[in-house]
């Protein structure tokens, strides 16, 4: 086919660029609506690159052919600042298929001979549109992979700082470069697996939900999260975890980096009171556990010896465990133990004479609550 019957294209064309402005309004508030991952793009710079893409196609038709590489750069610098702005691949190849379409209406409307070579013209969108969708995937992913090790090294720099005693002015500027917000408050969370998991579990972690700023590393062989969000996403991330079977201790919500470096420690001591049948352990509900269970090793011996019985006795341990949680009511604690109120005596009274502690006194009932603390961790790193 001749250049000379190509002319009823290169007609629509200049007419369809004459109108270009308008098309890229339509274009852009089609994207956005149906895109709404979008709005996180200013609305000018996303007009401008919708026009520009438009544009090029358009030029492309006129000339009878597919993109170029001229055409491909421009390509693949939009998809690295999309990768930069948190723009999911598929959704950008999706943007260009809403564009496309949008071109199309206009094109396929055009009377007259150029009917003829729509076959044609859609020929040349498409393998332009398949060249389009391998260079957006090319250049998107990796941009994505040196963000998330860019990510991943601050992250990890961020936590050690935590980790230490002087924070200074890098670790607020590191926090600040992953978009933390210094006022607000963090939350630090550490986990490590749970009986039954596997090596390989620990290297497939949960999905956490995209709205999050986390930073995420490791202290040793726990695995630590300072996470800044709303409490239902956060009890997501905590969710997630225990789903995996990790066992999972969190800190405190406190702002600052300061803060976060006391939440993390927090944390952490909330890790060693976890056990197969307490998964999650929250700092600011089992403050005294963490703090006891945190410095185990100097307990003496008569601590250990009614651990050992706590084990031996489960059916009192959960009696005892229950009359504390029952605020020391036997009436509560029999209800819901769903036991007899003489059952629950008994039981109590049972565990006085096997630990010399009186359950039913504070100190008694406070030194038997860790007790049977320590003999659940105690199972926990049996079955390790």
């Amino acid at each position: 086919m001749s250049q000379a019957s190509w002319r009823p294209v290169v007609d629509v064309v200049d007419s369809v660029l004459d109108r270009l402005d308008t098309i890229t309004d339509d274009a852009v508030a089609r994207i956005r609506t149906e895109l709404a991952d979008f709005a996180l793009v200013p609305y000018d710079e996303h007009r401008e690159a919708v026009r520009e893409q438009l544009g090029r196609r358009l030029i492309a038709f006129g000339e009878r052919r597919t993109w170029n590489q001229d055409d491909l750069g421009e390509v693949r610098a939009l998809a690295r600042r999309r990768a930069r702005q948190a723009i999911a691949l598929d959704v950008v190849i999706r943007a260009y298929h809403v564009g496309d379409r949008e071109l199309w209406r206009h094109l396929s409307a055009a009377p007259g001979d150029v009917q003829k070579l729509l076959p044609e013209l859609a020929s040349l969108m498409l393998e332009s549109l398949q060249s389009v969708t391998s260079t957006l995937a090319l250049a998107h992913g990796s941009e994505t992979r040196a963000r998330d090790r860019v990510h991943m090294a601050v992250s990890q720099r961020l936590i050690d700082l935590l980790d230490t005693d002087a924070l200074d002015a890098e670790a607020t500027r590191l926090a600040e470069y992953l978009g933390f917000d210094c006022a607000r408050p963090f939350v630090g969370v550490a986990y490590v697996r749970g009986r039954g998991g596997s090596e390989s579990a620990v290297e497939a972690e949960p999905h956490f939900p995209d709205e999050l700023i986390i930073a995420r590393g490791g202290l040793g062989a726990v695995h630590v999260l300072v996470v800044q969000a709303e409490d239902n996403s956060v009890a997501q991330v905590l969710e997630s975890l225990a789903a995996a079977a990790f066992r999972v201790g969190v800190g405190c919500g406190h702002p600052g980096v300061a803060g976060a470096a006391r939440s993390l420690r927090q944390a952490q001591l909330a890790l060693s009171a976890t056990s197969a049948r307490n998964a999650v352990s929250r700092f600011g509900e089992d403050w005294l556990i963490n703090c006891v269970m945190s410095l185990a090793d100097l307990l003496d011996d008569d601590v250990h010896h009614a651990a050992e019985i706590a084990g031996a006795h489960p059916s009192l341990r959960e009696t005892v465990i229950a009359f504390a949680e029952a605020d020391m009511s036997i009436t509560q604690c029999a209800r819901s133990s769903h036991l007899h109120a003489n059952t629950v005596v008994y039981r109590l009274g049972r565990w006085r004479e096997l630990t010399g502690w009186d359950p039913r006194t504070f100190s008694g009932l406070t030194r038997s609550v860790v007790a049977s603390a320590l003999a659940d961790s105690q199972a926990v790193r049996a079955t390790r």
